[in-house]
């Protein structure tokens, strides 16, 4: 494995789940997206039209429309990075049809760079969030609560 995608792969690990644990509403539904992307992903990578794999660049842009209409919803800062950066994910399909030049690991490069821009942007909000002293959506769960039930 890449150590780029490794460094993907660990940055994932730890920045979803707390992500859940931590943020509120948009950082929870940004983390079900991103979750039902990457497991998705490896499904979507078998239909091509010329280099262009059109069904995980279906999939790119529908990661894109919810990240818009996340954008829209709520008012969290580190959700319009992300949608910039969903929004480079999904013309670096456009580009590797007008561009001939491009190689098909230079465009993975892109998409895992950009990827890597929308997770960390949700780190930061979180970062933002606990500094700011807001709560997260629901108290996590802790014995306490799972022993009074």
């Amino acid at each position: 494995m890449p150590s780029v995608q490794l460094f993907f792969l660990c940055s994932a690990l730890v920045i979803l789940p707390l992500a859940w644990m931590k943020g509120g509403h948009a950082e929870r539904a940004a983390v079900a997206l991103l979750v039902a992307a990457y497991v998705s992903g490896p499904f979507l990578q078998d239909i091509r039209v010329g280099r262009v794999l059109v069904v995980l660049a279906l999939g790119d842009v529908i990661v894109w429309a919810v990240f818009v209409w996340l954008s829209l919803k709520h008012d969290r800062w580190w959700l319009l990075l992300a949608t910039a950066a969903q929004s480079l994910n999904v013309l670096s399909h456009v580009a590797l049809v007008l561009t001939p030049s491009l190689t098909a690991r230079e465009n993975v490069a892109a998409q895992w760079v950009f990827g890597l821009v929308s997770l960390y942007a949700l780190l930061l909000g979180i970062a933002e969030r606990r500094l700011a002293g807001e709560r997260p959506a629901a108290p996590p769960l802790d014995r306490r609560s799972i022993a009074q039930s």
